[in-house]
């Protein structure tokens, strides 16, 4: 399989900041993680909920914006606040694709626990998960395909020991931006641009991921980019992976600014050029030691 961490969330690294935002705007924003999630529930079940993340949100509410279908916004209870309803969007096709990649990431963790250290609730989780996970992967089967394949590309570099983090960036980057450019972003100006912001957020997301990990993993002996291209601590080599991170988190912008957005572009764009930011400088400044949220793409077992 393909040693995929943890079982509650997908990625980690993509957040929100309440401060950031305006009062209209984070409600906004958590209309769509309302959204997503009852979508989830339908998919999946209830208890599936709790796989939820703000990455997934963030894939939700991009193509939402760049969807030519409206956004419609209704007034639900739900388990979490039972007594006062709250917004969340509904009817949406980027909000039911987003949430189905998300139980179909969800899953592949799990099975990848289940086979690497025969995890019990990881088993258990997989026969909640699996009734949605059959439903789906019918209808996204290339996806699953191109996710299953990046991921084996992955762990075949990472068994390597191979010493480029571009490489292995790269096989995970694809992921990202496969799930950014669904069929229903028809405009193709959209669609390049789209691809272009995926691969270059699952190339940040790698790459961060991995810098934050060194020292934990040089102590495990578990595979890092960074330890196999010879680096022994982060300060050794902090200045060089800040300006890759620093031109990648560039190139999203770039990305950013030619995306056909219809709405919501004061948002994501706060998202892109300071949530992002922000959190690149914590890690990189150790004042986040570790914010593990089981994602995609690292290998938790020696080479």
């Amino acid at each position: 399989m393909y040693n995929i961490k943890g079982i509650d969330k997908v990625f980690g690294y993509v957040t929100v900041a309440k401060n950031q935002l305006t009062e209209e705007e984070y409600n906004i924003f958590t209309a769509y993680y309302c959204g997503l999630c009852k979508a989830t529930g339908r998919y999946a079940s209830e208890l599936s909920r709790l796989g939820l993340s703000y990455d997934i949100t963030f894939l939700a509410i991009v193509l939402s914006s760049v969807s030519s279908d409206c956004s419609e916004i209704g007034s639900e209870r739900c388990i979490v606040h039972p007594v006062k309803k709250r917004d969340c969007i509904k009817n949406n096709p980027a909000v039911d694709y987003a949430a189905a990649m998300g139980v179909l990431l969800n899953y592949l963790k799990l099975a990848d626990d289940w086979h690497d250290d025969r995890s019990i609730k990881a088993l258990l989780a997989m026969a909640m998960l699996f009734p949605g996970y059959r439903k789906i992967r019918k209808r996204y089967m290339p996806q699953l395909m191109m996710i299953k394949k990046q991921l084996g590309i992955l762990s075949g570099l990472e068994r390597s020991g191979c010493s480029s983090v571009d490489e292995t960036a790269d096989a995970f980057a694809k992921i990202l931006r496969a799930l950014f450019t669904p069929d229903f972003i028809e405009d193709d100006g959209d669609r390049r641009a789209l691809a272009w912001f995926g691969y270059n957020l699952g190339r940040w997301i790698y790459i961060i991921d991995a810098f934050n990990d060194l020292e934990r993993d040089l102590k495990s002996g578990a595979y890092n980019p960074f330890a196999a291209g010879g680096c022994r601590d982060k300060a050794s080599c902090a200045a060089d992976i800040e300006l890759s991170l620093t031109f990648t988190l560039e190139n999203i912008a770039s990305a950013f600014e030619l995306t056909g957005f219809k709405q919501n572009k004061t948002i994501i764009g706060k998202m892109v050029y300071t949530t992002l930011k922000q959190k690149q400088k914590m890690i990189l400044s150790g004042m986040e030691k570790d914010i593990k949220r089981g994602r995609l793409g690292r290998r938790k077992e020696a080479s």
